[in-house]
């Protein structure tokens, strides 16, 4: 019998714990209120003695006193997660009201067993989480392979909600002075919030000059475009993507600005001040707001660490990084979903580019990958789009499947990942824009929206996917080590897309190496069975983030 626990405020005190049969939620033993200062020792004893799922509304505010005492909650059922999941998968049985994970503000009152598909307001006595989870079990699908899909996807995307927290606590090590160096090395001294710092004020000078527009404000797009324009550059904005199209010393000034700039606004001693504290970088995941399953960072600019900064992010003595990266994850994501023999006795392979190599698909590793992609992602032009065909050829299975999920998105229709988070159909205004094209320039857009929103579902369906295998790698990863009994050395410090950064003693690094790797190994076989494709996994051992790349 397996069990779960509730865990909610307690109205008299601090919180309530009541521990219910996993199925049929029938009571295990009698509601028991817990005091603030017995909470982690009670929440641990429980976890000894019964290893429950336990199910909360959201990580907070629970989750912080119980990773401060050193508590390891193994399962979880994050119900504001799993809200959103359920509300948008085509897979569930029974229509959900939506969760407000952006705006995650509890209305007061009791959730109405007589208006499910009205928009509840989800309140969080102990009666509403438990009214919550039998809504969500009462709405899984019936069919058995569905169910199992849909619950590994809940349960995997509440331990990674659990391994957000975690990094969150622990922090990713940074070393302080040597961003201030770098700081004072590339902008020059420090100056007030609203002022530009001395050589990218000087840098912004020289850039005037260049394109001969006195007073020009290059942080501005809109002047620095007009300054382009003025300078005879023909670009259709000042992005930073499509300036690197053009080689000319001018746009090289410009693009050297930019990366000054970032650099300034982005990660400055503003932000230093702000977000590491005590020589560790602590960012804010939040989970279930992007559509594909992909974490995002509220502030500190987490996910988007350039490698000018990566290098002021080091370990203190005796401890190194161990960063693990998926290798050609989306391709051999695509085998395993599309069912693609051919494209699955590759994924077999540790080196997939190299077996296209080895079987004359393609001239070079470097065609193998932007074909690959073309594939994946719709596009293909030119030489990429030579080579995408010649792989359509050879996978033909594979290369249904995403032109199918295209197809789906140019029509409006939703698609979903392998586990069964759903990419919801096109809105009413964007029907009613395909509908009314009763000109030209109207049909050109409409037919402009279809394709942009094919493009979309086509990569939905491998992207989600392939966060779903990391969500499963990292759990996999993080019931390891705990069951190593590493816990309080090891400890995962990052995570982005597809890359995982952990910390440890130099000793442990090479065991915590092997261990990551069949983790990935389990997330393969977990999400697709014994045919799985291989999952390789590059790990690099450092104390040097910047090193890892």
């Amino acid at each position: 019998m397996s069990a779960i626990a509730f865990l909610a405020p307690d109205p008299d005190g601090y919180a309530l714990i009541d521990i219910r049969d996993s199925d049929s939620a029938q009571p295990l033993r009698a509601v028991f209120p817990v005091s603030r200062e017995d909470f982690a020792q009670v929440v641990a004893q429980t976890e000894a003695e019964l290893g429950p799922r336990w199910a909360m509304l959201r990580t907070t505010p629970w989750m912080q006193p119980l990773i401060s005492a050193g508590v390891y909650l193994a399962k979880a059922h994050v119900l504001s997660l799993a809200q959103r999941i359920m509300h948008r998968s085509p897979m569930a049985s029974g229509q959900l009201a939506d969760f407000d994970l952006e705006h995650p503000v509890a209305a007061a009152g009791r959730i109405d067993q007589d208006a499910l598909f009205d928009t509840p307001a989800f309140g969080e006595s102990l009666a509403d989480l438990i009214q919550l989870y039998a809504q969500q079990r009462g709405a899984l699908p019936q069919d058995a392979v569905a169910r199992k899909r849909l619950e590994l996807l809940v349960h995997a995307e509440s331990v990674g909600a659990l391994i957000a927290c975690e990094m969150e606590h622990a922090g990713l090590s940074w070393d302080e002075s040597g961003h201030r160096a770098l700081l004072r090395e590339q902008l020059g001294q420090k100056v007030s919030d609203y002022a530009r710092p001395p050589k990218l004020a000087a840098k912004a000078q020289e850039l005037a000059i260049a394109l001969q527009s006195p007073g020009l404000n290059p942080d501005s797009p809109q002047e620095l475009l007009k300054a382009l324009h003025k300078a005879g550059f023909a670009v259709r904005s000042a992005r930073a993507w499509e300036l690197e199209q053009i080689s000319h010393p001018v746009i090289q000034q410009v693009l050297d600005y930019k990366k000054l700039s970032r650099l300034a606004s982005a990660h400055g001693d503003t932000w230093l001040d702000q977000w590491v504290k005590n020589g560790r970088f602590h960012p804010h995941y939040v989970l279930g707001t992007v559509v594909s399953g992909r974490w995002a960072a509220y502030g500190g600019g987490a996910l988007q660490l350039p490698h000018a900064i990566r290098q002021v992010v080091r370990t203190q003595p005796g401890r190194t990084f161990v960063v693990a990266d998926g290798r050609q994850l989306e391709p051999r994501i695509l085998a395993a979903i599309s069912g693609d023999q051919q494209l699955q006795q590759a994924g077999q392979q540790d080196d997939l580019y190299q077996w296209l190599l080895d079987s004359k698909l393609v001239s070079t590793r470097q065609e193998a990958k932007l074909g690959m992609l073309s594939v994946i992602y719709g596009g293909g032009g030119g030489a990429s789009g030579a080579v995408g065909a010649a792989l359509t050829r050879s996978f033909p299975a594979a290369m249904r499947f995403v032109e199918q999920a295209a197809q789906a998105g140019q029509q409006g229709a939703g698609v979903r990942s392998f586990l069964g988070r759903g990419c919801p159909p096109a809105d009413e205004q964007w029907m009613r824009a395909q509908r009314d094209t009763a000109d030209e320039g109207s049909q050109r857009a409409a037919d402009a929206a279809a394709r942009a929103r094919g493009r979309f579902t086509r990569n939905f369906v491998v992207q989600s996917t392939a966060a779903e295998w990391a969500l499963v790698w990292m759990g996999h990863a993080r019931h390891l080590i705990h069951q190593a009994g590493w816990g309080e050395l090891c400890q995962q410090v990052f995570f982005v897309h597809d890359e995982i950064v952990f910390e440890c003693p130099v000793e442990r690094a090479d065991q915590l190496k092997q261990l990551i790797q069949h983790a990935a190994m389990l997330a393969g076989r977990t999400l697709f069975g014994a045919a799985s494709p291989r999952f390789p996994v590059s790990v690099a051992i450092c104390s040097n983030y910047a090193e890892a790349k």
